[in-house]
């Protein structure tokens, strides 16, 4: 797989997290477990875009 085709993926899925951590915290306002899961699961996934920008 090629560089730029693995940070397209990881931003792909980055995104879909955004968009599902955002209708988890407007869905469930009294539990916001399932939301900041989610939520560290996509940002640990732009940090692994992040460094594969910079050191592949």
């Amino acid at each position: 797989m090629k560089k730029n085709e693995l940070r397209n993926l990881l931003n792909t899925l980055f995104l879909v997290g955004f968009v599902v951590a955002l209708i988890l915290y407007i869905a469930k306002p009294d539990n916001r477990t399932p939301f900041l899961v989610v939520c560290f699961i996509s940002m640990a996934i732009k940090i692994a875009e992040y460094i594969v920008r910079f050191f592949r």
